[in-house]
């Protein structure tokens, strides 16, 4: 009997160190297959002078690099910085450093906030925020001015890719609680839509969670501006995390709360999607942005809020975010659902039900 109880353990050992040995190797490749996006957006034309900004629109980017993970109002106050993209008389444009207080001021511009992914540096947040505005800007219902902050924060490549996996994944807690006191600032009257992208997918959906009364670990809001606030709207482009942790009972199970619409970019073919799962310790649980939500009966509740938009086919086996941009169709309907007060079902949600129109509830105006 002993020696049957010594084999047990014996083989849950080595069964406990071949599923580490599993998620470390998971990690690596990744942290591999998510390169190749960041070595493709350095290889474009990103740090070219920003032009064809609509004369109506403003462009900011808001930064949390001088303060790190800093969760404290007085360092926010003190640490933020602003850079707005302005034009000279000669027609040239350029960024000159601003006041991100700008942000709090009334105003019912619709706001749109673009959130990064990992491994991009000071310099290249501006650049790769302008090739989304491009897209904002190509395929924007909106016919009035809008507003576009670039939010940047500290997920400048460090050596190590296991060591960078973890730590910017960690850290994306933080800063989701940076941008939701941000948000919690903010006029109630503005419109205001988010958007990530990979690991920015993370912010997105933690600062909803927490805007929501949610708490991630020990972050929480626990001063607010506003007692509640309007529903936002959300899109999630190549989702980093968990397909269940949009769920009730998971991760950011009250982003759904926070959000009027939420809108699904997924691809079954981009490597760092289909490989996801090796690094997460879950065995088989992919990630969001490879299968939309894990248990769609979970979150009938909320069939009305959320889009699900199928990249695979015109994105394909890439990770690289100028590629899900070029897809032009697929981000027509992403920028329309996130921006069109729609009173009508415009998508296909990827489990098969089609997609319902909004009743009753407050739309982004413009």
């Amino acid at each position: 009997m002993r020696s049957q109880e010594t084999l047990c353990r014996a083989f849950g050992r080595v069964a406990v160190v071949r599923r580490r040995r599993c998620a470390i190797a998971g990690i690596v490749l990744f942290a591999l297959l998510s390169a190749p996006c960041l070595q493709a957006i350095a290889g474009e034309q990103l740090f070219a002078p920003p032009a064809r900004v609509r004369p109506q629109d403003e462009i900011l980017l808001i930064s949390t690099r001088s303060i790190g993970t800093a969760c404290n109002a007085n360092s926010l106050r003190r640490g933020l910085t602003c850079q707005r993209l302005v034009r000279n008389a000669a027609g040239q444009t350029g960024w000159t450093p601003s006041d991100w207080r700008l942000l709090l001021l009334p105003d019912r511009r619709p706001t749109v906030f673009y959130v990064h992914g990992n491994r991009v540096s000071p310099g290249r947040d501006q650049a790769e925020g302008m090739i989304v505005y491009q897209s904002l800007k190509k395929h924007s219902p909106l016919s009035g001015p809008a507003r576009f902050v670039i939010f940047s924060w500290p997920s400048e490549q460090i050596p190590g890719p296991i060591k960078d996996y973890l730590v910017k994944a960690q850290r994306t807690n933080p800063v989701a609680w940076q941008l939701a006191w941000l948000l919690d600032k903010m006029p109630l009257d503005t419109p205001i839509a988010l958007i990530g992208y990979s690991y920015g997918t993370r912010v997105v959906s933690g600062a909803s969670h927490l805007l929501a009364g949610g708490s991630l670990g020990p972050l929480q809001l626990s001063e607010r501006a506003y007692r509640s606030r309007p529903p936002l709207r959300a899109a999630l482009l190549a989702a980093a995390f968990d397909a269940d942790w949009i769920q009730p009972g998971r991760f950011y199970n009250n982003t759904l709360e926070s959000t009027e619409r939420l809108v699904l970019g997924t691809n079954k073919l981009d490597p760092a999607m289909r490989f996801y799962h090796l690094s997460n310790g879950r065995g088989r649980m992919h990630a969001l942005g490879r299968t939309g939500v894990d248990a769609p009966a979970s979150v009938t509740a909320y069939v009305d809020q959320l889009r699900q938009i199928d990249f695979t086919n015109s994105v394909g086996r890439s990770h690289v975010l100028s590629d899900y941009l070029s897809a032009d169709h697929k981000m027509s309907i992403l920028w329309r659902e996130l921006l069109t007060p729609s009173q009508r079902p415009t998508v296909r949600n990827d489990w098969g039900r089609n997609d319902l129109a909004m009743r009753g509830k407050p739309s982004m105006s413009h």
